[in-house]
């Protein structure tokens, strides 16, 4: 009997297409007789025939039947349609392909970001005065303070020294650096010396700052005036004599704010005669700024380039460049695909969250209409019409189209925003990965990690609420105290990096041994403050949270053992449903299985319970194929 069910449902029942009733109910098929009733939205069940001979629609076991499928684990429901998991190695498929759209990706930008690194650092060396290595360091723990000048012959001697510098820039670089040129053509032979060079000047003051620091007198016009000019660079350039002769001023230190030059370079990347690689152009804009805000006698000076694509005049000699051109069409090629995975997948999800809505609706109208004498159902208990899985892949795929676009437009030279393009690919290829996980729950193993993260993250996020109420507490209380005397309190941001830190046990000596005051007072603060807060918050916290971790695990344990706790809509669906051999209740349904089971639910053999359920439920069997 089995086995006959079994091959009956391999060979596939044809889906009746049975509308959603949306006019009165018709009998008529059954005695001739039309009988009405209020307008339901219900998919109507297939007629069954009673022992009198007569015809009857019976809604509420139809939907419970299907509400049953619903909640039935999808490899369950593989083996129960004799169907491959298509949609799930559709899934696989999908992230194997975003992720090698992501590597390639990464190693394109590799080339782009270490060629603007390097660019900036030698931008660096040409035109900041006194710069050294030494100076490239990783900003914590820095090797050296702030650069800057402290004198007035330095401040002078720093702006002359960049403009020169720039002057003679094709003439010093090693780069393939040259002058931005403001004609509309360029021919190859174009002399570089016959250009100007152009730098624009900025200076930002008050318009009014004159100070009697012996009698602490001041007078002071706290509206600020931004004054820009361009000139034209010279090897005896002199800012001193430029101010003076052409804007008849000099600089006055109690009302400078700061100082900018800024002016443009353009460059050429050749990527070393690289396979499938084109040369690419760039654009330049850099800026150096002297920074008197502060006004401690102390001028900090950096520098800031900002780097754009531009099109390439191309002439290639002895190249073969239709072997690149091609590598460029393949990636194409290749975010084509990717966008055309996406919104296929973007659709069937869209696919299975409406079937979900639609049950939902279904279930929600019956129990207004057939159990009005109980408790609507509330939002909780419909969620499980609604998978998160799904949501999340639908997240994903939003982010891949806008980034794959994004990276299409980079490959055409069209835009060179390398960040938006990393940054939508990134997180998108970080979702995908995490829905994996949603697969590896159908195994009996992994299935349990989820279920004792799924128990324990309710009770988890509470307290860690409780816990965020301390830390902002103490955040606040160490910024305020010691960010005068403490490089890590400085700011609210970097107090709650440190404080992040102590918990991980970063860096703990030297944020005990950074303090700089003499005060014994903020001292013994200090020491009071920080043994407090990593004792409560690593011998504390962070054990309470493993202990609610374990006793969620423990609660896991027994449900597998004395079975899950049922919501209503459960023990709605396994109302009049027929009990089997083999299964304790219908829970035994929704658990993971075998590996096998899993990846081959068409070739493997079916499992004893789920041939004793077909022979059982009837109604489940007849309908399966009408279920979504």
């Amino acid at each position: 009997m089995a086995t006959n069910m079994i091959a009956k449902i391999s060979v596939g029942i044809k889906r009746d297409n049975m509308p959603l009733l949306d006019l009165p109910f018709d009998d008529s098929q059954c005695n001739g007789s039309r009988t009405s009733s209020s307008a339901v939205q219900f998919e109507q069940p297939p007629l069954t025939t009673t022992s009198n001979g007569t015809c009857s629609h019976d809604n509420g076991t139809h939907l419970r039947a299907k509400l049953r499928f619903f909640l039935m684990s999808p490899c369950w429901k593989w083996h129960l349609k004799r169907q491959c998991p298509w949609k799930a190695w559709f899934q696989f498929i999908k992230i194997i392909i975003l992720t090698t759209q992501l590597i390639l990706f990464g190693i394109e930008r590799q080339s782009h970001v270490v060629f603007i690194s390097e660019s900036n650092i030698t931008f660096h060396h040409l035109f900041i005065r006194g710069w050294s290595s030494a100076d490239e360091t990783l900003p914590y723990p820095r090797a050296s303070g702030d650069f800057a000048v402290y004198t007035n012959q330095d401040f002078i001697d720093s702006i002359n020294y960049a403009v020169h510098r720039f002057n003679n820039l094709t003439n010093i670089s090693l780069g393939l650096f040259d002058y931005h040129d403001h004609a509309t053509q360029k021919s190859y032979s174009s002399d570089s010396d016959s250009r100007e060079r152009y730098i624009n000047l900025c200076l930002d003051r008050f318009k009014t700052c004159r100070i009697d620091p012996t009698s602490h007198t001041y007078i002071l016009d706290s509206e600020t005036e931004n004054n820009c000019s361009t000139l034209n660079t010279t090897n005896n350039f002199k800012i001193e004599e430029y101010l003076l002769n052409v804007h008849n001023e000099t600089i006055n230190y109690c009302g400078l704010n700061s100082l900018t030059l800024e002016f443009a370079i353009h460059a050429i990347q050749l990527k070393n005669q690289k396979l499938f690689s084109l040369p690419d152009c760039y654009h330049f804009s850099v800026k150096i700024t002297f920074d008197n805000n502060a006004r401690t006698g102390k001028i900090r000076q950096h520098l800031n380039s900002q780097a754009q694509f531009r099109t390439c005049n191309r002439k290639l000699i002895h190249q073969d460049s239709d072997f690149t051109l091609t590598r460029r069409n393949l990636l194409i090629v290749l975010d084509c695909v990717v966008l055309l995975i996406t919104i296929i997948s973007f659709i069937l999800c869209i696919r299975s969250l409406w079937f979900g809505h639609r049950l939902c609706r279904e279930v929600c109208l019956y129990y207004c209409i057939e159990r009005t004498n109980e408790k609507p159902l509330t939002w909780s208990e419909l969620q499980i019409f609604y998978s998160y899985w799904y949501f999340l892949m639908i997240i994903t795929d939003l982010m891949v189209i806008p980034g794959t676009i994004i990276k299409i437009g980079i490959l055409f030279k069209v835009t060179d925003d390398y960040n938006a393009a990393g940054l939508l690919l990134g997180l998108s290829s970080l979702l995908s990965w995490i829905c994996i996980l949603r697969y590896l729950s159908f195994f009996r193993k992994y299935n349990l990690l989820f279920v004792t993260i799924s128990t324990s993250l309710p009770l988890i996020l509470r307290f860690l609420l409780c816990a965020l109420i301390i830390y902002c507490g103490y955040m606040f209380c160490g910024w305020i105290v010691l960010g005068p005397y403490h490089t890590k309190f400085r700011t609210i941001s970097t107090t709650f990096e440190t404080l992040f830190g102590l918990i991980n046990g970063d860096d703990m000596y030297s944020t005990y041994a950074n303090l700089e005051t003499e005060s014994i007072y903020i001292w013994v603060f200090s020491e009071i403050y920080l043994y407090s807060f990593i004792c409560l918050f690593i011998y504390v916290v962070s054990s309470l949270v493993i202990a609610l971790i374990i006793d969620g695990y423990d609660t896991v344990k027994r449900y597998y053992i004395d079975g899950f706790p049922k919501s209503r809509l459960q023990q709605f669906s396994e109302e009049n449903a027929p009990q089997w051999s083999g299964l304790n209740n219908w829970q035994d349904l929704t658990t993971a299985i075998g590996a096998r089971s899993v990846c081959f639910p068409c070739c493997s053999k079916t499992p004893q319970n789920l041939t004793d359920m077909i022979t059982a439920d009837a109604h489940l069997m007849q309908n399966v194929n009408t279920f979504s």
